[in-house]
């Protein structure tokens, strides 16, 4: 759950809906009620879904992108922001967001006002923790505040597939073959998996998982602190997301879904019900 976002944000529960959207078709985006067993088919397609009290925040590929909201109740949706948005965040009261045009970190209000630069690095993706962002660019990490103050330099490593995990960034190293690394943000001590690089990247707070390069995308599931890991999925896979005690992911951009444990994945078809 805490890679949804940079995965993609496809997948997101709110109380008995689940919503997964559909990247093999573009149909739209799936509303499947857990309660009722119905599934809707909402208009967009749906990236880097954020919820927002009664609404959801998200990229909408079937607006160019545009960054946009849809109201739970009414399922009206409308243009937030009239520019192309990667990555959104909503922290807070404010929407965090890449604009694909200039790769600059903005943040608007949940309504698309007072918007404004926060970082006007090229950047490629970013994550927020409590008052700091930290965001990758081709020169390495950096981290600012939340309103674009006090800038650092964190690491020179370009990483891909970036999260937190306790006091550690995670990411697979550009620089070095995509290894899976880890940089302890307290020491600016590194670790790296020599066995993992990972296309995609999620974690539960306790336990990595990953879409391993190095095994022809199956996923593994990796102890950041024992440096144990063990593949529990031998399907080729990308798009990880963790919803509650499940993984969703990708093969041939069909959706599938398997415990967090392991075992056998189910296909998910909505269009069927």
């Amino acid at each position: 759950m805490i890679g949804n976002g940079s995965n993609g944000g496809l997948a997101l529960k709110i109380g008995e809906n689940l919503l997964l959207t559909d990247i093999k078709h573009y149909s739209g985006t799936w509303m499947y009620n857990n309660a009722t067993e119905e599934a809707k088919l909402l208009d967009g397609v749906f990236w880097f879904m954020n919820q927002a009290e009664n609404m959801i925040v998200y990229s909408d590929q079937a607006r160019g992108n545009k960054l946009c909201s849809i109201d739970l109740g009414t399922h009206i949706s409308q243009v937030l922001v009239d520019q192309p948005a990667y990555g959104v965040i909503v922290h807070g009261d404010w929407i965090y967001y890449l604009n694909e045009s200039d790769h600059a970190i903005y943040r608007c209000t949940w309504n698309g006002r007072d918007k404004s630069r926060i970082a006007d690095d090229k950047v490629e993706s970013f994550l927020i923790d409590q008052e700091r962002i930290y965001y990758t660019t081709q020169q390495g990490i950096r981290s600012c505040s939340l309103t674009g103050r006090d800038r650092e330099l964190v690491s020179e490593d370009t990483a891909v597939h970036m999260l937190l995990i306790g006091n550690k960034l995670a990411y697979a190293n550009r620089k070095n073959r995509y290894l899976l690394t880890l940089l302890n943000l307290h020491t600016g001590t590194t670790e790296l998996d020599q066995d993992i690089s990972p296309n995609s990247l999620n974690s539960d707070g306790r336990y990595l998982y990953c879409a391993n390069r190095g095994n022809e995308m199956t996923i593994y599931r990796i102890d950041p602190e024992m440096g144990h890991k063990i593949r529990i999925c031998g399907e080729s896979a990308d798009y990880l997301h963790i919803v509650e005690d499940r993984i969703y992911f990708c093969s041939r951009r069909e959706w599938n879904s398997m415990s967090l444990t392991g075992g056998q994945a189910v296909k998910i078809d909505f269009s069927e019900r």
